[in-house]
């Protein structure tokens, strides 16, 4: 079961949870073993449960960034919306009805002030 899930999941937190949980202590390096082997085994065939679903419904996903110096080299800008469409407070109806029918939007956002 632990191997399941870690294959699935592709984490290990499942076998620590189910040990503090348990308190069994004694089978813990044959379970963490086995979750480690099928975690490898299955980052290699397949992404994770987590990473399907977001391709599957197509949410948007983080960039991958390194752990290196070229993590400092990326601004905000660079991954950033800049088209975004708002309406304020004293938007008037038409501001709303155009801000509606120019683009094919999920949100919104009210601002105070432009």
């Amino acid at each position: 079961a632990a191997a399941l899930s870690g294959a699935v999941t592709h984490t290990v937190s499942t076998a620590v949870i189910v040990f503090e949980l348990t308190g069994q202590i004694s089978h813990i390096l044959p379970v963490m073993i086995a979750v480690i082997l099928a975690n490898a085994v299955a980052q290699s065939l397949q992404p994770s449960l987590y990473d399907s679903i977001i391709r599957i419904q197509k949410l948007p996903y983080l960039p991958e960034l390194g752990w290196g110096q070229e993590k400092y080299n990326i601004r905000v800008e660079d991954i950033m919306v800049r088209d975004v469409r708002f309406i304020t407070l004293s938007s008037s109806y038409r501001d709303l009805q155009e801000a509606l029918i120019t683009g094919q939007l999920k949100t919104l956002a009210l601002v105070e002030s432009k």
